[in-house]
């Protein structure tokens, strides 16, 4: 039961993120003048340096944003 539960909270996270990626794309979470790429680096600047390193080049291959972290 362990493993069906882990395995569902997996597709929720996803599903919250690439429902908040959407939203960022039509200017919701970082207003009008702002897209995906400033979203995402938002979340990078939250997260500590070594997490923040891993999911950096990820976020970079997937919406081709030119991110610091």
């Amino acid at each position: 039961m362990r493993n069906v539960r882990q395995l569902v909270g997996g597709f929720v996270v996803a599903m919250v993120m690439s429902g908040a990626i959407l939203s960022a794309d039509a200017g919701a979470p970082g207003g009008p003048s702002k897209g995906t790429c400033g979203f995402l680096q938002g979340i990078l600047y939250k997260m500590p340096e070594d997490v923040a390193a891993k999911l950096g080049p990820m976020f970079e291959a997937m919406w081709s944003c030119d991110l610091n972290f």
